[in-house]
């Protein structure tokens, strides 16, 4: 296996407040060995149609997998996450739960421990806390070495207990949580709590919005998790083969709402100061500008 040369299509933001960890690409990675095969690794399924173009480019075998792809595949040879940012890792692979709007039982089937993980700072298991007690426990003794870590994925509040938030606790880390539906409300409430009390203090909740909700749902949850004085992550929901990011408008939604919404919980750091019923976007050739709508203040 020669040298691999990888290209990467793009860098978005990486790390935490606090910590200094690399950033993801925000788009599709490939590399090729020495002998001469292309591997193409797609991170969402809206990447397909570039992916497919890069192949039929290249002059050579080609192999294009990763989560875009929608199938259960593997990478004889290499590690992807790795290549896409090596202080990622996983410790387990799958989860237990099934969800109706996660691709993770498709891509990973049931839920298994790696008995032989690398150890890196960013852990994006699926469903850590799935795991045993033994293993979760070895995943925070390798992870000691590292000035901190980040439990990338969300959480599962509902196994959050206190012997985890203790075991946890033992690191300098960032924790989230997920918070998919209002009736997980007391379940998350409890376990930022509960990792407040007993782990750290640095956390993160991911809003699921645009899934079997309401647009007054979703601002419920999102208000919430900022009344516990942490800045909630709104993930918009994707449908799992979706051609183009952001193009799916649930019901009861409308596209305008679900990137207005998105916009501001994502930038509160910057226009908290504007309540939500007074914030707007107002498209301009150098960009996007956050306002109030009464035209009181305006950021960038």
């Amino acid at each position: 296996m020669g040298p691999l040369r990888i290209m990467r299509q793009g860098l978005g933001r990486g790390g935490v407040k606090g910590m200094n960890l690399l950033p993801w690409p925000k788009d599709i990675i490939s590399w090729k060995d020495g002998a001469n095969t292309l591997f193409i690794s797609v991170p969402f399924s809206w990447f397909m149609d570039k992916a497919r173009r890069m192949a039929s480019y290249h002059n050579g075998p080609v192999l294009i997998g990763g989560p875009g792809t929608m199938t259960r595949q593997s990478c004889p040879g290499y590690e992807p996450i790795a290549l896409y940012n090596r202080d990622a890792t996983f410790t387990t692979r799958g989860c237990p739960n099934r969800c109706p709007f996660c691709a993770v039982p498709i891509l990973e089937g049931d839920f298994y421990e790696l008995p032989n993980f690398r150890p890196a700072p960013i852990i994006c298991d699926n469903n850590l806390l799935a795991a045993s007690k033994k293993h979760i426990k070895k995943v925070v003794k390798m992870s000691r070495k590292f000035e901190s870590v980040d439990f990338n994925q969300g959480l599962d509040a509902r196994r959050f207990t206190p012997g985890i938030a203790d075991e946890l606790g033992k690191l300098k880390c960032k924790i989230r949580f997920a918070f998919d539906h209002a009736s997980m409300e007391s379940k998350v409430a409890d376990a930022v709590a509960l990792c407040k009390k007993r782990a750290t203090k640095n956390i993160g909740v991911y809003v699921l919005i645009g899934f079997n909700d309401t647009p007054e749902d979703a601002i419920f949850r999102l208000e919430l998790v900022r009344s516990w004085g942490i800045w909630p992550n709104p993930m918009r929901y994707q449908p799992l083969d979706a051609k183009k990011k952001n193009d799916y408008v649930a019901p009861g939604w409308t596209d305008a709402e679900l990137k207005r919404m998105s916009r501001y919980y994502s930038r509160l750091r910057y226009i908290e100061h504007i309540p939500y019923k007074d914030f707007s976007i107002e498209k301009t050739e150098q960009g996007e500008l956050f306002h109030e709508r009464a035209g009181r203040g305006r950021e960038e």
